[in-house]
């Protein structure tokens, strides 16, 4: 067991040291762009992206006292922010097709954003600002960078997913327009195989709502503390079945029988706005 435990801390800081590698590297490439800086995030843009440079910015420094309150982490320096003009431009920093559909993406304690003059239709500035605080990607993709820095690289795909949802709705109200209401007539993914292929299921739809209605679960039933017990002992090295047993005393199958009860008694409305946010899996760029 102290062997294993030993294991995956190296894992964890074996993967900490890339990823701050992996992030000097961006900045180094990224070091002829424009740059703003406030007093938690360095910004880096292109010259038609000015004003929405300066958005990106607010809007970071908005969020980021909320979310690292719930997510009591410490990244080494400001937190690199990089505008990318138009998504084929965000789609070519990750070798992506033209079609992806992404407006943020986090990977290796650098965050990409989606200019939100390529996607934002209102003209007035204080529209542009309200749509791209309460629907823009900020708060999602900054979600993904605290857990990943507390998990220290190891957190399953759909959990981290479930807690940026989470923590985007308790911000801003956002849910995805398209997830399905209801969990309880259709066989969920096991949570293995959103870990292993999250992007791969066919329906992304019900991968993302049932990421987030777990973490719904565990805040109902265990409290929101649940959460962060599971991430420290996830930074620790433990698996996660070994970290939901630790909060729920079930195994990966218990959880999931028990969570699908649950969320059959259990059904949040929907608040439809704008599709299309970020991903996460730790070392691996995701939208």
């Amino acid at each position: 067991m102290l062997c294993l435990r030993l294991s995956g801390q190296l894992r964890g800081y074996l993967y900490g040291v890339f990823r701050e590698m992996a992030r000097a590297q961006v900045m180094l490439s990224t070091r002829h762009w424009l740059t703003l800086s406030s007093p938690h995030f360095i910004v880096r843009y292109q010259p038609e992206d000015a004003g929405s440079a300066r958005l990106v910015l607010k809007t970071a420094e908005r969020f980021y006292e909320p979310v690292f309150r719930d997510f009591p982490v410490a990244p080494s320096g400001k937190i690199p922010l990089i505008i990318h003009p138009s998504r084929e431009s965000l789609n070519a920093a990750f070798g992506w097709p033209a079609s992806e559909s992404a407006m943020g993406v986090y990977w290796a304690g650098v965050i990409r954003i989606l200019s939100p003059a390529d996607w934002v239709e209102a003209k007035d500035p204080a529209q542009v600002e309200e749509i791209f605080v309460s629907a823009g990607p900020v708060a999602h993709e900054l979600t993904h960078l605290v857990v990943d820095y507390q998990a220290r690289g190891n957190v399953p795909r759909w959990f981290t997913e479930g807690l940026a949802q989470y923590e985007e709705y308790k911000l801003t109200g956002f849910r995805f327009s398209a997830v399905p209401e209801d969990l309880s007539d259709r066989p969920p993914y096991s949570f293995t195989a959103m870990d292993r292929d999250f992007d791969r299921l066919p329906d992304q739809n019900l991968a993302y709502r049932q990421s987030f209605s777990a973490v719904e679960y565990l805040v109902a039933v265990y409290g929101e503390k649940s959460l962060h017990t599971i991430l420290t002992k996830l930074g620790q090295g433990w698996d996660m079945e070994r970290a939901l047993q630790a909060v729920t005393g079930l195994d990966l199958e218990g959880f999931t029988t028990a969570w699908r009860q649950w969320a059959g008694q259990n059904q949040t409305p929907q608040n439809p706005r704008v599709a299309g946010k970020s991903n996460f899996e730790a070392g691996i760029a995701v939208r």
